[in-house]
């Protein structure tokens, strides 16, 4: 049996668990929620705040800072990714989120201690076994597959690092082109600059104390109306955040994959006696805010959006130039009969070989992130992805077809929307064997077309030879992605033994925001 629930704007279909074993999982889903609620409503929302900080800090390297907030066994190393104690970012951000959304603390009830590791690890512990249950609310254990991306998706940027120089040349070269800047101007009503600027300041002056005032930011020359403009757009007071927790939650989507308030909203602002002051639960993701994140600010403008597509096209260009070097051809589009080329074409002319990539900047949108099934939900929002290997097959037909070259071809996408995605990727080409039947290009024209997100490619180029890197493409297959071959993006199994130098994103970032050769933070 099955009902409809109006949910942010659109119809949602959803099916009851009639089964035992579903009233079992909802009561189990009751009872830890009650507990993991029990351990919240005490507690104030600023210790939970420092708590994300000071685990981060810790993970980050910044051990001192780190256990003047919180009592932390180990050392930094054992709080990274497969260390003894590590802590899943995504689960302190849930944990967060949901405080918000039971509102402020009672102050007569027996309050958890979150400075004391045990604290924390009881609460941890509480909401894993919540987060276990819900985990399969909504969608059956045979459909585990589908539901790999969902599960993945939220680790990606924490295994990749946000704070890195990558992340902001790609994002400030893409975003911050003269029309994201007049949008975003347009938009907030501060100039992009400005914004990032003291966005920057915030997370430099956050590494080693989790909230910062403005008189730390008095050597950028901001005004206080210029603080609380920025404050306006990636952050709120506590009780803002209250409120959005309250509207942006859903009790059909587990809590794991709920809309993060620290990604969204990363700084919060606190009163005291003192004053203002700016807390920052995590500043990784403030740094996704003020890098990728400005894609919400500017795409609803047509031309900054248009922009920004050709933004990522010359990155990618310049990094298959620098990488590949000079003994290859490496040219931009060109023109053809039906219109222009995929975006960039790579000839080797040594061994009559060569690589055609089509590059795709459209950001994963949120209903394919929380989709137990993201293409069977989400079908429409591949589209894009289904024309980067049409568009691929195309160029081929038109410019290589009598040619002796050899070649095969790479959608580049700014997200990695194929990573683990071996449930649906055959569909993806399901859907552009039908689209290339409609445009009549022969099935011989159709190359092999691999799949890869832009950090995962960058790593290839700087660590493999052309000529790996031409036949990983080349063995790529949409039907490899099963059993032991689970994955979805391009790869290279052997152990690399090249060294070259890393692409200048220092040039990129100051051509974009001249102020970052001069910042004094």
């Amino acid at each position: 049996m099955s009902h409809i629930n109006q949910m942010n704007g659109g119809w949602d279909l959803k099916l009851d668990r009639g089964s035992d074993l579903g009233r079992f999982s909802n009561e189990k889903r009751s009872y830890w929620e009650r507990r993991l609620h029990d351990l919240l409503r005490p507690v104030p929302a600023e210790d939970l705040v420092v708590m994300s900080w000071a685990i981060e800090a810790m993970r980050d390297g910044f051990e001192e800072a780190a256990r003047r907030r919180l009592q932390m066994p180990g050392s930094p190393a054992d709080h990274q990714i497969g260390g003894n104690f590590f802590v899943p970012p995504w689960s302190i951000d849930a944990i967060l989120r949901e405080k918000l959304s039971l509102g402020p603390s009672e102050k007569d009830a027996k309050r958890l201690n979150l400075r004391s590791w045990n604290g924390v690890a009881k609460l941890l512990n509480v909401y894993t076994s919540l987060s276990n249950v819900e985990s399969v609310m909504d969608y059956a254990p045979s459909d585990v597959l589908a539901a790999m991306p969902r599960l993945f998706w939220p680790q990606y940027d924490w295994q990749l690092g946000t704070s890195n120089m990558s992340r902001v040349g790609r994002a400030w070269h893409v975003y911050a082109t003269d029309q994201g800047k007049a949008a975003f101007s347009a938009k907030h009503g501060i100039d992009l600059e400005v914004f990032l600027k003291i966005a920057f300041g915030i997370y430099a002056g956050s590494s080693e104390n989790p909230a910062i005032r403005a008189g730390f930011l008095s050597p950028l020359g901001i005004t206080n109306t210029q603080l609380h403009q920025v404050r306006q757009i990636i952050g709120n007071t506590l009780e803002g955040h209250y409120e959005w927790a309250r509207n942006t939650g859903s009790p059909y989507i587990p809590r794991d994959f709920l809309r993060s308030v620290t990604k969204e909203r990363p700084i919060f602002e606190l009163s005291d006696s003192k004053g203002r002051a700016y807390c920052v639960p995590s500043r990784s993701n403030l740094m996704l805010r003020i890098t990728d994140g400005l894609y919400y600010d500017i795409v609803s403008d047509p031309d900054a959006r248009r922009r920004s597509g050709e933004a990522f096209e010359c990155l990618c260009l310049k990094a298959v130039q620098h990488y590949f070097g000079a003994s290859r051809s490496v040219e931009p589009e060109r023109k053809t009969s039906y219109g222009m080329s995929a975006d960039i074409l790579v000839e080797d002319n040594t061994d009559s070989t060569g690589l055609i990539i089509e590059c795709k900047i459209r950001r994963i949108p949120q209903k394919v992130l929380t989709s137990p099934d993201p293409f069977e939900d989400c079908a429409d929002a591949f589209d894009d992805i289904v024309k980067g290997i049409v568009q691929i097959w195309r160029t081929y037909h038109e410019l290589y077809s009598a040619s002796p070259m050899n070649m095969a071809g790479v959608v580049l996408q700014y997200d990695p929307w194929t990573i683990l995605g071996s449930a649906f990727v055959s569909k993806l080409f399901h859907s552009a064997h039908e689209k290339a039947n409609a445009l009549e290009i022969p099935t011989s024209d159709r190359i092999p077309v691999a799949m890869v997100g832009y950090f995962d490619f960058e790593n290839l180029l700087k660590q493999y030879e052309y000529c790996d890197i031409f036949e990983a493409v080349c063995d790529w297959s949409s039907e490899k992605f099963h059993g032991p071959e689970f994955g979805g993006v391009l790869s290279i199994k052997k152990q690399s033994k090249v060294t070259k130098s890393t692409l200048d994103y220092k040039n990129l970032v100051t051509a974009a925001v001249p102020w970052w050769g001069e910042s004094p933070v």
